[in-house]
């Protein structure tokens, strides 16, 4: 019979199916050509794919960047305004102080003048304890005046005690000191013996080192068997220990000249050594420790920062007082001397971004430590008048920090715009063709399958006359 053969109608077929496959894939790339990675996975595009991944991801972390930065901005606008307001606060406790100068002022004047002048000394405190998206905005560490804090020389069971029977039979004694910063270093050389004592460090009512109970050592609180912690912390940081064994001479009593004297305090002790740690297995085992080989048995810890290690626990301070309480518990003979240390370096760094994308650090700001001012009296008055001019002195050079930091920004910032319109202009000239290719690629494949059709449409209708004139 005459009509379409077989083989035609097979290769119209194909020819329509590639038609119908070309522009289902063209209409994908069209709908994904504002993403060039999408566009690159259509066209089985392997390399532009890779590259239009890559500079997509490094723009969206650039763009997580750019808005910690303007989080920064706001961050550094909270620290100026707490300073200006600092500086309002300073400038008029000069003023009440210069007026409490004078001796002849009656005594119902210089009360009002020192209530006010609590007051404001109040609020200047407060703001050293303010925080954006918890984070602290001043560091104690940073302020412009500094002054060291001694702590105390040592105590021994001698010393009076502040609780008798504290715990049954435990006795307890503490010494508080206002140390004028939230953060320090607190070195603790304890001397207990076979008895055991609690060692415990406090800030405000918060403990932040803790022995535990029963840290023991060899022998009696008359030894050379001393042992150091040195406690780090501040707000907003791990508090964190170093256990230092100090002696390796175990046979002489502390007491030499017959009283009971701190180690290091009579210039007539001399710590005899004789290599051999005594207390290493009771402090390798309160510490739960292995013994290293060495003489001291952790001479491959020198130098840790331990946070709970063992039965000794840590807590992160706060930012909320500057007290320091030194607690010993203890049943018999104990030593103890302790000194309190600022750090040389602020930790209230802030950095933004990383090594691979620019990073940006913030300088730390501090504010003014003015715990113990007053105007009580006309001679207090006077001290208050030079402290209150160094922190405004001190002010002007916290400014000058800010405004170097908000500099930073603002190099970082239009750093970090140039870099994304140069990755954007890269991925554009990745997709740039595909819209017009794309859509001509559609209109040919639009005509080849309307083509098709139309033969495959003859072709039927040519067949069907054929057959009905025949008949």
């Amino acid at each position: 019979m005459t009509g379409i053969s077989s083989v035609n109608l097979g290769r119209l077929s194909m020819n329509m199916h590639r038609s119908s496959t070309g522009i289902e894939h063209s209409t994908r790339r069209l709908m994904n050509s504002g993403s060039a990675a999408e566009s690159m996975r259509e066209s089985g595009d392997g390399g532009g794919l890779s590259m239009a991944s890559r500079l997509g991801a490094e723009n969206r972390t650039k763009s997580k960047l750019a808005s910690s930065m303007q989080n920064a901005v706001s961050y550094i606008q909270m620290q100026e305004a707490g300073l200006k307001k600092a500086h309002q606060l300073y400038e008029r406790m000069s003023l009440l102080a210069s007026q409490a100068i004078d001796p002849l002022l009656s005594d119902s004047d210089r009360s009002v003048l020192s209530t006010e002048f609590e007051t404001l000394r109040q609020d200047s405190l407060d703001i050293r304890a303010d925080t954006y998206q918890g984070e602290i905005l001043y560091d104690d560490i940073a302020a412009y005046v500094k002054k060291d804090v001694d702590f105390g020389a040592g105590l021994a069971e001698t010393t009076p005690k502040t609780y008798e029977n504290f715990s049954g039979n435990t006795d307890a004694w503490e010494v508080t000191k206002d140390v004028k910063f939230t953060s320090g270093i607190m070195t603790i050389d304890v001397n207990g013996g076979t008895s055991g004592e609690r060692y415990i460090l406090k800030q405000g009512s918060l403990i932040i080192f803790d022995t535990g109970d029963n840290w023991d050592t060899a022998g009696n609180a008359k030894k050379f068997d001393f042992d150091r912690f040195i406690v780090e912390y501040g707000p907003g940081q791990n508090t964190t220990f170093q256990f230092v064994p100090l002696s390796d001479g175990n046979s002489s009593q502390t007491d030499l000249d017959g009283a009971d004297n701190i180690k290091g305090n009579d210039d007539d002790e001399t710590v005899p050594t004789d290599s051999n740690f005594d207390n290493k297995s009771y402090y390798l085992a309160n510490l739960g420790l292995a013994d290293d080989g060495s003489p001291s048995g952790m001479d491959s810890k020198t130098g840790t920062k331990f946070t709970n290690q063992g039965q000794v626990l840590t807590t992160p301070a706060n930012n909320e007082t500057t007290s320091l309480t030194l607690r010993i518990e203890s049943t018999s003979l104990f030593q103890i001397a302790a000194n309190y240390s600022v750090p040389s370096i602020p930790s209230n760094y802030i950095t933004l971004g990383n090594s691979s994308n620019d990073s940006v650090t913030l300088d730390p700001v501090g504010i003014g430590l003015m715990q113990n001012v007053s105007i009580s009296t006309a001679g207090e008055a006077a001290s208050a008048v030079v402290s209150l001019t160094k922190e405004i002195e001190g002010i002007g050079s916290q400014m000058a920090t800010i405004g170097a930091n908000m500099s930073k920004l603002e190099i970082a910032g239009e750093r970090l715009s140039n870099q994304v319109y140069l990755s954007e202009m890269g991925i554009s000239r990745l997709t740039s063709n595909i819209l017009a290719d794309e859509s001509t690629q559609m209109a040919k494949e639009q005509i080849r399958l309307q083509s098709s059709q139309a033969l495959m449409a003859q072709a039927f209708s040519l067949s069907e006359n054929i057959l009905n004139t025949l008949l």
